[in-house]
């Protein structure tokens, strides 16, 4: 059985309210445009989810993250599949694009969506999924490559449909690093979406810390940013956690 996950843990919030009382210590004797008080930080925060016009930025940041993940997910999981299927691929996935996409700079992605795409969604999209592409594929390759042989053949056994192998057995076993490699690859779409964004669009929460920056608004910019840890937060908490968690039981049955 799956306990409920817990919701508030002392600890963590005895740190954070220290956090907030240390800042606020350090940033009442500098000017605001250096460092803000925590107040003013949160304040700005709450203003950004109920004005309209900030919260386009939001749904536009989190629709542009939530795309690239899919679309990264299922290249990964497409790639680590092709792998299983023959040396040939094996070599030509895990020893040659793994090892291009995992050291090409982000930069360079980023740089060369602009070329590309112009400013538009796609260059967005194009640098966040060839940038998280690789830390999901890690994962793939690695759940299709544990998968207990033996309970592989019992499977093989009762049917020799393929497909339906895959689904049943392949698949399940797999999940649990597939979902993993999912959550790393959330929290690294965030950061990629800001730059990407801050390079090649007009919208988004990337955009906003642009016109923060260029204000020297330094509340917006960290008011903007604890939006982003929230929103990672909220997803995570409420989705892929607990997806991570049930698939880990599910492992342990079978």
């Amino acid at each position: 059985m799956i306990k409920p996950l817990k919701i508030l843990n002392p600890i963590s919030e005895t740190i954070i309210v220290l956090f907030c009382i240390f800042w606020w210590f350090i940033a009442k004797d500098i000017p605001d445009f250096i460092l803000p008080e925590p107040t003013e930080v949160f304040i700005g925060l709450f203003n950004l989810i109920i004005n309209q016009d900030s919260f386009h930025h939001i749904v536009v940041s989190l629709s542009r993250v939530t795309c690239a993940l899919i679309a990264a997910t299922f290249v990964s999981v497409t790639l680590a599949i092709l792998s299983r299927t023959s040396y040939v691929f094996t070599v030509i996935i895990e020893h040659n694009i793994l090892i291009v996409l995992n050291s090409f700079p982000s930069i360079g992605w980023a740089i060369l969506g602009v070329i590309w795409f112009s400013i538009s969604d796609a260059t967005v999209m194009f640098v966040e999924i060839m940038i998280i592409i690789p830390f999901c594929l890690i994962n793939c390759i690695q759940g299709f490559r544990q998968i207990d042989q033996e309970i592989k053949e019992m499977g093989v056994s009762f049917s020799r449909n393929r497909i339906l192998t895959f689904f049943k057995i392949d698949l399940p076993l797999a999940l649990p690093f597939i979902v993993a490699g999912v959550r790393i690859s959330y929290g690294i779409a965030w950061k990629i979406a800001i730059v990407a964004e801050l390079f090649g669009a007009s919208s988004g929460l990337g955009w906003l810390l642009q016109q923060a920056q260029n204000n020297a608004d330094s509340e917006k910019v960290l008011a903007v940013c604890l939006l982003i840890v929230f929103l990672f937060s909220i997803i995570d908490f409420l989705i892929l956690k607990p997806l991570a968690v049930r698939y880990s039981m599910n492992l342990k049955e079978i």
